[in-house]
């Protein structure tokens, strides 16, 4: 029994270090008391498409901050952006 707590604590420090909500992280160890790993799964995939779609949020954002560095580098002294230009 000793090493099913060290696996579970192992699996809450991992969901813990992803940045997992609480409230997850306790949905979660609620599916491992159940011993239901279709119910962990599930919970994975939703967890997961949670924090892809914050990953795409984030990647949208740096894509305007771009978007707006490249017009602002046009305005140079001949109008030609900088390739690989970091400011």
């Amino acid at each position: 029994m000793g090493n099913d707590t060290m696996v579970r604590e192992d699996v809450l420090q991992l969901l813990r270090e992803a940045e997992c909500s609480e409230e997850f992280t306790r949905q979660f160890a609620a599916a491992m008391d159940q011993e239901s790993v279709a119910g962990q799964l599930r919970l994975l995939r939703a967890q997961r498409c949670r924090q892809l779609e914050r990953l795409h949020d984030e990647e949208r954002k740096l894509d305007q901050l771009d978007y707006l560095r490249y017009r602002l580098e046009k305005q140079l002294p001949g109008g030609t952006v900088r390739k690989g230009a970091r400011t």
